[in-house]
Parts: structure tokens; sequence; C-alpha cells
């Protein structure tokens, strides 16, 4: 099958609306702050600056990336980036946390974007939802059988995208797999984690602790100069790594 045929499929299915989102850390967190997981809830300024700082080192491509899509049909990021879009929306550009997408952006993501290793920051985000998890299995799950039209579209697209995408999506649902594992808050070790990440990027609960323990809780905390050179050193640290 040629690149035109593939570029022939539908690209646009009728999908149920979005569940609206809480943008209370407390409530989203909380989870997490039950079983000691975080220190504490970091402040909106602390979040802002840690996702500054997090945002080149997830948005630049990795020496992986080439490795991981070979053999997926629309694998190289310039034909599978417009497919991704199409069916998550412009969410899958929102770089940061995540705490603002709501479930169902990230079974989509999930769903179409290959992750080395266990994706423990999805997952610990799936977490913040009501059942997110289970919803997250449910859908998985209907992919991976082609259950109904929606789910059809899915596992066509995503198989163009993802090398063995039913391999994949395997690793979710299999007994003792990521799923189960994250309802056990059973996390593989953060130096398991990919290495072009930072270990304080590599989970959700390292990144809230980090952000608590790096950054100031207000700009009112430091003077306007020192907050300059702050914004200007995290927006810039990633790409001086790069170069040395």
């Amino acid at each position: 099958m040629n690149l035109f045929s593939h570029l022939s499929k539908p690209l646009f299915v009728a999908r149920t609306p979005k569940t609206p989102v809480t943008k209370d850390l407390r409530v989203r967190l909380a989870p997490f702050l039950e079983r000691g997981l975080v220190k504490g809830i970091p402040s909106t300024w602390q979040m802002l600056l840690g996702q500054l700082e997090m945002a080149p080192y997830v948005v630049m491509p990795d020496a992986g990336d080439k490795a991981r899509y070979d053999g997926a049909p629309l694998g190289h990021p310039l034909l599978r980036t417009p497919l991704i879009v199409s069916q998550i929306g412009w969410e899958h550009f929102r770089i940061g946390h995540g705490l603002h997408s709501t479930i169902e952006t990230l079974e989509l993501h999930l769903a179409y974007v290959y992750h080395e290793g266990m994706p423990v920051f999805d997952l610990q985000l799936v977490q913040t939802h009501p059942d997110g998890l289970e919803r997250l299995r449910e859908r998985l799950a209907r992919i991976d059988v082609a259950s109904d039209k929606v789910s059809v579209h899915d596992r066509q697209l995503s198989g163009l995208v993802i090398p063995d995408a039913e391999g994949y999506r395997r690793k979710f649902l299999e007994p003792g797999g990521w799923i189960d594992r994250a309802a056990a808050w059973d996390y593989p070790p953060i130096s398991d984690a990919a290495s072009f990440l930072r270990p304080e990027f590599t989970t959700l609960t390292s990144f809230v602790d980090y952000c608590l323990d790096t950054f100031p809780a207000s700009p009112s905390d430091e003077t306007l100069g020192q907050t300059a050179r702050r914004i200007a050193d995290l927006g810039t640290r990633r790409f001086r790594e790069r170069g040395r």
C-alpha cells in the first residue's frame, strides 16, 4: 500500500463530548497526597516555572525518536504530527504538566503516541481523573477489538503512526501490564526512564516535588530582575545543555 492510500483514510469521526476538568490541584493531586507520593501542592507560579523549564525536554525530538517509529507507514514526525493533531486536537500542542487535559485527550494521546518504556507521567495524569485507569483500559480494549465505529477508526489510524500498534496496546492491557502496575501504584524506578529526560520530568509526582522544592511560591518573592533572569535561564537550559 503506497503513501497516498494511507492518506486517503477518513481523518474524522464523531466523538463523545469531552468531560469537564477541574483545575483545583488539591482535587487532582489528592490520590498522590493521600499516599504520600507528593510533598504538597505547588502554587500556580511554581507550576508555571516548572513547565517553562520542562517544555524543551519534551518538545525537541530525542535521539531514539526515529528508531521507535521505524516501520510505521506515517511514522515520520512531519507525517504523524498532522494525523495525531487531527484526532486529539490542538491540545496535542499544549505543553506542560498536563493537568488541564481531559481524560479523553489523555486516552487518545496514549493510543496514538508511542512512548519509550512505561509512560508513568501520562498514567499518573490519568490517575488524577475519576476512574481514569479503568476508562483508559476500556478505551484501549475497544480499539484492540474494533468494537464500534470510533474504535475501528482509531485502530486503523493509530496503526499508521505506531509500528505494531496492537503489541503496543498489549503493554497497557495485559495482566501485570502498565495499567495494572499503575493501579497498584507500582511505577518503575526513575532510572529506567528515557535517557533524554531529566529525572524530575519523568513522572508527575517527581515534577510536582521539583516545583515545590525549586521555585519561589510567588513572583513577589523575588525582585523583577531576579525573576527575569530565572525565566531566561529556565527557557534556555535545555539548549545550552545540548551545546556542551
